[in-house]
């Protein structure tokens, strides 16, 4: 086996080719703790205990079967994932979490996954059994694969997945819907893979990485194998340690060069609030973040540019932001760059149809940059299935060959989602109709939003994210916890507000007083009545794994029982 990246037919061949042409070189570096002894495996080690895994695998029977992951943010979850898509097993990462509404996602996710076996550490495999207890919820069939697991003698020698294969399950994030698992193939895959290299202009022994998490789409494909696609090094740390001390993911980066770091807006917004003026950041060297990834939900212009400004004295380029669009339908990259561009806006047009947007004067959305080559992108009215006209907000449809192979075990769904035909087209080839809401200026892309997020009241049509951003940025406000749905009161749609305020502000304010300065923000800004506001303590509002809002929930709890007040 000898050929670059892009002629490997399968991502696990790409890994294993680099570990014949140089099994020296470091492929994961894991920092659990800040500072301390960071935990390395070479490819020549990554791919012995790949091989390893993967027998065990195939003597359970387990090549073209689905095999959940529960791993904490670790060495060992590389290893599992691999050792997957080596055997020709059909992953399924999953969340571990000790919270109980993450807990009760995860039972429902290896449920409908109908995996029955799970790959883990023993020492999770003893934790997960006492929570599985407490739920009342019997897994002991489950058959539980853990390092301790006796290896059959075998050859390490056998045939390869082919790339039409399914190489792993991606539950999405179910931030306006129940989660669904995407299947997602090897030929994907590698895909998707160019496409992230042909975007950043990555070359071989890229290092990159960061805090996001491994079971995440955008911390699975982006920072874990994009590097390893490429013969280089992938550099983590749990996300947890990045939440209590957000300086540190910038120290991971400083330290081990890394070229390239990916996070949501609230990432960027966290390391502008959470890291003090105080503290000593004298050893920080950002010159080597030369791809600075913001996506996974709304982009916003005016955190990248507080980031910018708060770490350029210690060497970060505004210039290397490189907002990005993506989705798990698509495997994970869709449009992004050029690198070196940085942040790039431009007002809101009209919506499909005619209606107008957030306020009167236009908001300022951020290109999300090129659309990848590979894809076919087209901006289409939802209703009418029709190509809408050039510079107008409709529906983001994309086919190409990072598009995944439709919902797990879900027919119905897929057809709605998977190769739709536009209405006034008769080529065989469907669309992925992504529910995002944009539009294409040149050939960059400009995303304002999911379709089912738009609040419509009395023919205005309200995107959450602007309504949301001007009570963030209220002094207050926590700085990245507020959420705006439109809810049925009296008959009529409403526009309800739930914002996470800072706990110094809570133990002293009136809150009568703060809850009206926040209304009179909304109003003076956008010119719409808000029907209801909850103030509520700092992480009260209810997230997916991946960090976004359940808007769902609020809107189900302005209905009924609020959220409670604080």
């Amino acid at each position: 086996m000898d050929c670059s990246a892009s002629q490997c037919a399968t991502f696990i061949e790409s890994v294993f080719n680099h570990a014949e042409r140089n099994g020296d070189h470091i492929a994961v570096v894991f920092q659990p703790h800040g500072d301390s002894e960071a935990q390395m495996l070479s490819y020549r080690e990554l791919k012995d205990r790949v091989t390893s895994q993967a027998e065990v695998l195939r003597s359970r029977g387990l090549p073209g079967k689905p095999v959940a992951l529960l791993y904490p943010t670790s060495i060992d979850f590389v290893v599992g994932f691999l050792a997957c898509l080596c055997a020709g097993a059909i992953a399924v990462p999953l969340n571990l979490s000790r919270n109980a509404k993450q807990f009760e996602r995860l039972v429902d996710v290896l449920s409908d996954s109908q995996a029955s076996s799970v790959m883990t550490t023993e020492s999770t495999r003893q934790s997960m059994w006492h929570f599985f207890a407490e739920a009342g919820r019997d897994f002991s069939l489950l058959d539980w694969i853990d390092e301790s697991a006796p290896r059959p003698d075998g050859s390490h020698y056998w045939d390869l997945p082919d790339a039409k294969d399914l190489a792993f399950i991606q539950y999405t994030s179910g931030s306006t819907s129940q989660p669904k698992g995407v299947m997602v193939s090897h030929a994907n895959i590698v895909a998707n893979q160019e496409a992230i290299r042909t975007a950043c202009n990555h070359s071989e022994r890229l290092v990159a990485g960061g805090w996001l998490p491994q079971f995440h789409d955008m911390g699975l494909i982006g920072h874990m194998m994009q590097p390893l696609y490429l013969g280089g090094t992938y550099v983590f740390m749990p996300p947890m340690t990045f939440m209590q001390r957000p300086r540190r993911w910038l120290e991971l980066i400083s330290r081990y060069r890394i070229h390239s770091s990916a996070a949501p807006d609230f990432g960027y917004q966290h390391c502008v609030n959470a890291i003090s003026d105080r503290e000593d950041l004298s050893t920080l060297d950002l010159s080597c973040w030369k791809v600075a990834l913001n996506g996974s939900e709304p982009v916003d212009a005016k955190t990248m540019r507080r980031f910018a400004e708060r770490f350029s004295e210690y060497k970060f380029d505004s210039n290397a932001f490189f907002p990005c669009y993506g989705m798990a339908e698509t495997t994970l990259f869709v449009s992004g760059g050029p690198p070196g561009q940085g942040v790039k806006t431009a007002s809101l047009p009209v919506i499909s149809g005619g209606s107008s947007s957030s306020n009167s004067s236009a908001s300022e959305v951020v290109s999300c940059g090129k659309v990848s080559d590979q894809f076919d992108c087209r901006i289409v009215d939802p209703e009418t299935r029709t190509v809408c006209a050039a510079g107008t907000v409709g529906e983001i449809w994309l086919r190409g060959s990072s598009v995944t192979q439709g919902y797990w075990q879900s027919t119905d769904q897929t057809r709605e989602a998977f190769s739709v035909p536009l209405a006034d087209s008769d080529h065989q080839q469907g669309f992925l109709r992504t529910g995002d809401l944009g539009f294409l200026q040149g050939n960059e892309l400009y995303v304002t939003g999911r379709r089912k997020e738009v609040i419509i009241l009395r023919g205005r049509n309200l995107y959450p994210y602007d309504i949301e951003r001007t009570c963030n940025e209220q002094p207050a406000a926590s700085g990245h916890g507020a959420v705006a749905v439109a809810f049925e009161k009296n008959d009529e749609p409403t526009l309800g507000v739930v914002v996470e305020v800072k706990k110094s502000v809570l133990a002293s304010a009136d809150m009568d007083t703060l809850r009206q300065d926040f209304i009179e923000a909304i109003t003076s800004e956008h010119g719409i009545i808000v029907g209801d506001l909850l103030l509520v303590k700092p992480g009260t509002i209810p997230r997916t794994t991946s960090g976004k809002f359940r808007r769902l929930e609020c809107r189900t709890l302005f209905q009924s029982t609020p959220i409670a007040e604080t």
